[in-house]
């Protein structure tokens, strides 16, 4: 008896897809979530109410119904995924190149740009500059050139996204010697920037390497503590041990007497 091979489903069109995902979301939405956490984000976007774990069990079981995903329907989906103004979409966007960066293209971080530009939130931006970008850095080191020139827009969320994008390789023991440079290049100039979540995401990305290089992170501080925001200088240094930090915060406070972090 002659048996014809079972051949896989073909992928559906990115719409088709998108609002499968679009329904899935509605299905984990949480009663009475929206209102606090558009609330707390300070959110212009709407908001259906599903938790990021949720959101994160979506596009896990997604991707596991549509293993097939090519570079262009992920780059198709994620777009009608973003584009409707609503918190839960765009958040899943993200979360789809999350999971599939290995089908990223150097030229995609122009992509990556428009997204941090249009972000309203810095949830999106933190879901986007590390996950995404940050291990296309690992993948393809060429796009450090493109992250330097986020870091000089003007544009706050592009560049904390540029800031942001160095914190993988700086978590990592062993990539850390290599990126730190590329990383000091981009962040000094930044360290009078005034803005909140600037300062917050220089001294995030240097609390990870402070955390298995703290000598380095010490020495890089103090050379330009005259520049470091009392906010940048207390999150870099939580990792760091007590007596240093303490020595660090107490030179600081001298050097800067009327400064506000």
């Amino acid at each position: 008896m002659n048996r014809t091979a079972s051949r896989p489903s073909p992928t559906p069109p990115a719409p088709v897809l998108a609002a499968q995902l679009r329904t899935a979301l509605e299905d984990n939405a949480v009663p009475g979530r929206a209102e606090g956490e558009k609330a707390y984000l300070k959110s212009p976007l709407e908001h259906i109410g599903v938790p990021l774990p949720a959101m994160r069990t979506v596009v896990r079981n997604f991707l596991h119904r549509h293993p097939g995903l090519d570079r262009d329907t992920l780059l198709e989906l994620s777009q009608k995924l973003w584009t409707p103004p609503v918190h839960e979409s765009r958040s899943c966007a993200a979360l789809l190149l999350q999971s599939s960066t290995d089908l990223l293209e150097p030229q995609d971080t122009a992509y990556l740009e428009q997204l941090l530009r249009e972000s309203q939130t810095w949830a999106h931006v933190d879901l986007i500059a590390p996950k995404v970008a940050g291990t296309l850095l690992l993948r393809l080191p060429q796009t450090a050139d493109d992250y330097l020139r986020w870091s000089r827009d003007e544009h706050q969320w592009v560049r904390r996204g540029g800031i942001l994008s160095y914190l993988p390789a700086l978590r990592d023991p062993g990539e850390f010697p290599h990126y730190f440079p590329g990383f000091s290049e981009l962040a000094a100039p930044l360290l009078t920037d005034s803005r909140f979540f600037v300062r917050k995401a220089l001294g995030w990305t240097l609390r990870e390497g402070a955390k298995h290089h703290p000598q380095q992170i010490t020495d890089w501080l103090l050379q330009r503590l005259p520049k470091v925001s009392g906010l940048t200088l207390r999150e870099a240094t939580r990792s760091i041990d007590d007596h240093t930090r303490r020595n660090l915060l107490h030179t600081h406070a001298e050097l800067n007497p009327r400064r506000r972090s």
